[in-house]
């Protein structure tokens, strides 16, 4: 699950045809990303029992929510909706803390990474693009461990993250914070 995340707010103004321009504000936008669910599909290497690199996908369908207010004409406040493909292509460091270790086969894990941002507007009308950042942590719960065999490792993972998407679908020019938690399965070759 990706949470909501503010996209700024904007005036639609009218500008007078005078030597000193005074803006006459129509009416007020103030935009933000609904929370959605998502996919995620990863792949890693452990160097290490302590590190390893990530590769993955996260994919999501949020809908952009912007709410119109402040009309110079007395218009009710109208809030739109419009759905938007939003792809993350990330890779990320992973460092598992064995020192927190939980019993012998529940251990924590710290992640940061960065990766590509893809977003597309419902229709396909217009594609934006720009970095994604993140940094978070989780645990990993191995259900099944073994030295030999084709499948080595069964386990369960949870995974909380802060992103930051910065460009891509906003109003401010300023990195964009987005929370998400995810939880699944997990198997080592």
């Amino acid at each position: 699950m990706v949470g909501g995340a503010a996209l700024g707010s904007a005036d639609a103004n009218l500008l007078a045809n005078a030597p000193t321009r005074q803006p006459f504000r129509l009416f007020t936008a103030d935009s933000r990303f609904a929370p959605a669910p998502t996919w995620h599909v990863r792949a890693g290497f452990a160097f290490s029992r302590r590190f390893a690199v990530e590769g993955g996908l996260v994919m999501s369908h949020p809908d952009i929510r912007t709410s119109l207010s402040g009309d110079s004409e007395g218009a009710p406040a109208l809030t739109i909706a419009e759905q938007v493909e939003q792809y993350f292509f990330e890779a990320s460091l992973v460092v598992m803390l064995d020192e927190l270790k939980v019993g012998s086969r529940t251990v924590p894990y710290a992640v940061v990474g960065g990766g590509y941002l893809r977003q597309l507007h419902e229709g396909l009308t217009v594609i934006e693009h720009g970095q994604v950042y993140h940094a978070g942590g989780g645990v990993k719960h191995w259900l099944m461990a073994r030295n030999r065999g084709r499948i080595r490792a069964v386990g369960l993972r949870a995974d909380a993250r802060l992103y930051l998407l910065a460009s891509g679908i906003s109003f401010d020019a300023g990195p964009r914070p987005q929370g998400a938690i995810s939880g699944g399965m997990f198997i080592g070759f």
